[in-house]
């Protein structure tokens, strides 16, 4: 996968000839945004996503004052967003609402003397269809763990069975150090920085402790501390979470040669699969401790969800089959 979509409209370079009062109103809106206790996280977010905006304004709007900008202006850049950087609905949604939102700070300082936020009056786009979300069996996941360990790429297999036996996050998996793997006693990963700057760490099991071994053996000593590498030798680097997304995806062409089907998944497939087969106990490891699966408020905690109803989101929705059974019927 390439570089984040951010990079289409963001450049360091330019980034130092944008208006100095665009980023003096940034840096005063980050400055409010701490003060009122956001997170790290949601701070880095609204400032990448304006930093994206005022080198959209010095490239096509001769580097405007943000806060002189007018609607045509603010409609342009909902265009340029969508047809140019082919943005979906939500992330296009998004970064309208953080230059809203500095707007709106902007309105309530006196400092600024602004009173007229027209980025209000640009609607954002409807949200899309939600994409179907598909779940891999047991059987499928471990197939293709198998095919991977037979062809030696030992790297794809632990990050294939550690996002399986974890349920965990793309970034979350990025952050995975190989220290972690060298007590053949241990099965949990360092720590970790999820959503909402929680911090725990990730479970992992033999599926993951048989892969693991042959990767770090396969890649040999080198002083990289992190569990994901690109390239070799001296051009060996530290793989991050795009990269990892990448090589799930690639594993697409792998299950298409063992199912004959095409089925399109990604790591958050392996979140939803490895949930669904933790709870109906499908899952090797619910095999290998012979038990019938984990009941919901146990998974919650596995999958580090606040509500337990966000886990309940990721199972499989069971309503037709429960119709089926009471009515003797097929509804699929």
């Amino acid at each position: 996968m390439g570089k984040m979509i951010y990079n289409k409209f963001f450049d360091k370079e330019i980034y130092t000839k944008v208006n100095e009062d665009n980023k003096y109103l940034l840096e005063d809106f980050l400055l409010e945004l701490k003060q009122n206790k956001k997170s790290e996280g949601t701070i880095y977010q609204y400032k990448r996503d304006i930093m994206g905006v005022l080198c959209y304004i010095y490239k096509k709007l001769d580097n405007k004052n943000i806060l002189n900008l007018t609607k045509r202006d603010f409609r342009n850049y909902s265009l340029y967003l969508t047809s140019e950087c082919n943005l979906s609905s939500a992330r296009h949604n998004r970064l309208l609402s953080s230059m809203r939102s500095l707007l709106t700070f902007a309105e309530n300082e006196e400092e600024y003397e602004y009173n007229n936020n027209l980025a209000k009056k640009v609607k954002g786009l409807p949200q899309e269809s939600v994409r179907e979300i598909f779940f891999l069996t047991d059987a499928q996941i471990l197939k293709l763990k198998d095919e991977l360990l037979e062809r030696k790429e030992y790297q794809k297999a632990t990050l294939l069975m550690l996002a399986y036996d974890s349920a965990a996050r793309k970034a979350e998996l990025a952050m995975v150090n190989k220290a972690s793997f060298l007590n053949s006693e241990r099965n949990n990963t360092n720590k970790v920085r999820g959503k909402r700057g929680k911090i725990f760490s990730l479970l992992y099991f033999s599926g993951t402790k048989e892969c693991v071994s042959l990767w770090l053996d396969q890649r040999g000593k080198d002083n990289i501390d992190g569990l994901w590498v690109m390239g070799k030798n001296e051009r060996k680097r530290v793989a991050n979470k795009e990269n990892l997304y990448g090589w799930i995806v690639s594993l697409r062409k792998i299950l298409l040669e063992i199912e004959g089907k095409t089925i399109d998944f990604n790591v958050h497939t392996l979140r939803h699969s490895a949930l669904e087969n933790y709870s109906n106990g499908t899952h090797y490891v619910c095999r290998e401790l012979n038990i019938d699966g984990f009941p919901v408020e146990k998974l919650r905690l596995l999958a580090n969800h606040k509500d337990i109803s966000t886990t309940q989101s990721y199972l499989k929705d069971k309503s037709l089959d429960e119709l089926e059974e009471m009515f003797n019927i097929n509804l699929k």
